[in-house]
């Protein structure tokens, strides 16, 4: 864990309940010299959330969000291969030329 993550780890309250996260409620899902990707659980109300963080030469940024996701399915979501442009463009090409209704290919 680097001193970045440690240090906004201290900032960071539950968005429910404001209750400041303990570290050991903390998984780091990414992690570079300058940017960050954790999953915390709230110890008190259970919530979870997916904190963005990034230095840079005017401070510190991040972004906060409430998930449904578990530690283990942000972990699973975190290790697996990125979206290649290749299936990109076989997505769009397939909806460019669906003829049917958005319930067709849902269900």
């Amino acid at each position: 864990m680097t001193n970045l993550t440690r240090g906004a780890n201290q900032l960071i309250k539950c968005p429910v309940c404001d209750i400041k996260y303990h570290l050991s409620e903390t998984l780091v899902l990414a992690e570079e010299k300058a940017k960050s990707v954790l999953h915390l659980t709230c110890g008190k109300c259970g919530t979870s959330t997916l904190i963005f963080i990034s230095t840079g030469k005017f401070g510190i940024a991040s972004l906060k969000m409430i998930t449904d996701l578990s530690r283990q399915e942000a972990k699973k979501l975190f290790q697996s291969e990125a979206i290649s442009i290749d299936q990109v463009i076989e997505v769009h090409q397939f909806l460019k030329s669906f003829k049917g209704e958005v319930k067709d290919f849902v269900d």
